[in-house]
């Protein structure tokens, strides 16, 4: 694990929000927070077996290099990856503060 291959680009987005007449806030938009390399990994269907996960969903790991920016992306960010946009599910720290692992599912687009 030593070196990763960061051969892919990642866009972490974060919600913009307004607040209504009523008081009550909602989302209007994204707004880029990160852009950074990252290697991409899609899960087994063995891992998602033995994770309970049989939806019919793309799920994958992607490891970015550390930084603090890295570091305070949430579930309530966006990732964007080849056009796509990624549910973030999880992040953890890998290595003393060497990477950050990040794991999404795809959303699928309304039609």
């Amino acid at each position: 694990m030593m070196g990763r291959r960061l051969d892919r680009q990642v866009h972490v987005l974060a919600p913009v929000t307004e607040k209504t007449a009523t008081g009550n806030t909602r989302v209007v938009g994204t707004q880029e927070v990160l852009r950074a390399a990252a290697s991409y990994e899609p899960l087994s269907d063995g891992e998602r077996w033995r994770a309970g996960a049989v939806e019919q969903k793309a799920e994958a790991r992607f490891v970015l290099g550390y930084s603090a920016r890295a570091a305070a992306v949430t579930g309530a960010h966006v990732l964007r990856f080849e056009g796509a946009d990624w549910e973030i599910t999880g992040t953890k720290v890998i290595g003393r503060r060497r990477w950050i692992e990040i794991t999404a599912w795809k959303i699928r687009k309304e039609e």
